[in-house]
């Protein structure tokens, strides 16, 4: 599977994965067809499960940190944000590629579904509590959050290097909707709960 992985991450950061066919990819892996279709359908199928899987780490990171604070608190989502823009850092030549479909696909497919799923996972968890219930609004809040997480990486990407990480985090926060991670993890000198602006926006860095 690790020649598999490799092959079909160095392909998609060279060329549109969207029109390879599996014998390019099995002739560059060394593999069959039949090992191939053991782990996958198509080659962008694959791309998006190992793409996916990378994801899945930052999400159980995240996970973790709310399981153990009972709330998604803004530091937990910036650390998120951080790793998340790290990933796309790290597969620069397939999320940066925008004038390939396979990369416009990475970004407003892979990585917005990743988003989406995540943030659903925080509002079923009860780690952040939206100012509507329901599945139906959570449904779109989640959509509404992810697409706008996206839209910005990818605005981000078309700014000339190199780009400066913090002001994609920076910028994504103040798109948060006040309720959406809130406040910094709880301290002593803190009340469990302060609404994120502009004013409060320094001490929360700390």
């Amino acid at each position: 599977m690790r020649r598999l992985a490799d092959a079909v991450l160095a392909m998609a950061s060279e060329r549109d994965i969207t029109n390879a066919s599996v014998a390019e990819l099995t002739r560059r892996a060394g593999i069959n067809r039949g090992t191939f279709y053991a782990h996958a359908p198509s080659p962008v199928v694959l791309l998006t499960r190992i793409l996916s899987a990378e994801l899945d780490v930052v999400r159980g990171h995240t996970s973790d940190e709310m399981e153990a604070d009972g709330f998604l608190y803004r530091d937990v989502a910036r650390a998120t944000l951080d790793e998340i823009i790290s990933h796309v850092e790290a597969r620069l030549d397939i999320y940066g590629g925008l004038d390939r479909a396979s990369s416009r696909y990475a970004l407003r497919v892979v990585l917005a579904e990743h988003v989406e799923q995540s943030v659903l996972l925080v509002f079923r968890g009860g780690f952040a509590v939206a100012p509507i219930a329901g599945e139906a609004f959570a449904a779109m809040f989640a959509a509404y959050l992810a697409h706008g997480v996206v839209g910005a990486v990818e605005a981000w990407l078309q700014l000339p290097a190199p780009r400066d990480h913090a002001i994609l985090i920076d910028a994504t926060e103040h798109m948060y909707p006040a309720w959406y991670a809130p406040a910094p993890r709880r301290r002593a000198d803190l009340p469990a709960i302060i609404p994120f602006t502009e004013e409060n926006d320094e001490s929360c860095d700390t």
